[in-house]
């Protein structure tokens, strides 16, 4: 199912194949007699779009040779690893409000996906080595300078992109017309939310966080007095590469209080009111990552008794691949303004709505994360 879904989400007539989907089961469950006889509209299609703020936490790719490099004065990989923080959503609704009745059925849809990428390279300027040889009773002395055989740097890439997916089904009754004024309205809606949420991230990190000059010194040559100055270059070159794929799928029980107010105007012209709410929901569902990184090492000298190549170190592979049945409580809020008309309306506010503990965003190891969203909305409403 999540695949299918997910590849729904991808083409581009998503949109048109929800609302087909949402607006074909509406009419097939409540008769087509239903939705006339009334003056007003029966059916409401709702289109809109969040400027999401995105709390979406998961462990950065930290392995052991990356204390090393934290000591250079570095731009630490994790910065270059952070996930997303803003996406753009988009959300759909169809909603059937039968004649002569104060309830109200619907399905919606959000959506929203998010990319994040970074490339770095930093790195020193050595100064060159040099070899100094110094033999005062023949009068001699010279100085021979070296290229640098390696330097110290850090280059680090990575790139995530994540998807959102929140589908409700509810119905809803007015249980307090009148109560925030002449033509306030207050409706308790109730149903079942699904919420589908994936995370896809990859980095590499390579770097030589230790390249070093050191001196040895020897204080004669052939029984001669002489200062001799050998210089020793000495570094290790890690490399490093994740690639993780994290998601969450549940649903489960929700509930839906809002209300509005009626600012200015009268119902059967137009009218500017406040609107708010209140939401909540538990899900049941699943946990899931896959993980897959290596580290390669080896250390490199210009001395000759480490030889003419760099000793390898054993590189190093971890997979993992974990699931977990979790319970994920969320909870939500949202205050606008809407302006109506009998058959349209057209809204803006900001939303808010947590999932907390949803994401497992470990590596190697569990580690949980709320995905929260939040910012301003737009949605425009056309009933029929």
């Amino acid at each position: 199912m999540s695949e299918l879904m997910n590849t729904k989400m991808r083409s581009g007539g998503r949109w048109h194949f929800l609302t087909s989907v949402s607006t074909a089961a509406l009419v097939a469950i409540f008769p087509q007699s239903a939705v006339a006889g009334d003056s007003r509209p029966t059916v409401w299609i709702e289109v809109g779009a969040q400027l999401e703020g995105l709390t979406n936490g998961q462990e950065s790719f930290a392995p052991p040779f990356v204390s090393e490099l934290l000591e250079n004065p570095f731009t630490p990989p994790s910065k270059i690893e952070a996930p997303p923080r803003d996406s753009f959503g988009q959300e759909a609704s169809v909603t059937f409000v039968p004649e002569r009745s104060d309830w109200a059925f619907s399905v919606s849809v959000r959506y929203g996906r998010a990319n994040s990428s970074g490339n770095n390279h930093e790195e020193t300027s050595p100064a060159s080595p040099e070899f100094i040889e110094s033999i005062p009773n023949y009068d001699f002395y010279q100085i021979t300078p070296f290229p640098p055989a390696a330097r110290r740097f850090a280059t680090t890439s990575a790139r995530t992109h994540t998807t959102d997916l929140v589908v409700d089904f509810q119905a809803g009754k007015d249980v307090g017309l009148g109560v925030f004024g002449k033509y306030g309205t207050s409706t308790l809606n109730g149903g079942i939310r699904f919420a589908q949420f994936t995370s896809r991230s990859t980095a590499q990190i390579d770097a030589d966080p230790d390249f070093a000059v050191t001196y040895k010194y020897f204080h004669s040559l052939g029984g001669v007095p002489a200062l001799l100055k050998f210089p020793r270059q000495n570094w290790d070159l890690y490399s490093a590469k994740l690639d993780v794929s994290r998601g969450f799928t549940g649903w489960g029980p929700s509930f839906k209080w809002g209300a509005d107010a009626v600012l200015l105007g009268h119902p059967d012209a137009s009218t500017v009111t406040l609107d708010w709410g209140l939401s909540g929901a538990i899900l049941f569902g699943r946990q899931k990552v896959t993980a897959h990184h290596t580290t390669m090492a080896h250390h490199g000298s210009n001395l000759i008794s480490h030889g003419p190549f760099p000793t390898a170190y054993p590189t190093k592979v971890h997979d993992t691949n974990r699931t977990r049945s979790v319970v994920v409580p969320n909870v939500g809020g949202f205050a606008g303004l809407s302006l109506r008309f009998p058959n349209a309306k057209v809204s803006v506010g900001y939303r808010v709505d947590a999932f907390f503990g949803a994401m497992d965003g470990g590596i190697d190891a569990r580690k949980t994360y709320d995905r929260d969203f939040y910012g301003p909305f737009a949605t425009i409403s056309i009933g029929l």
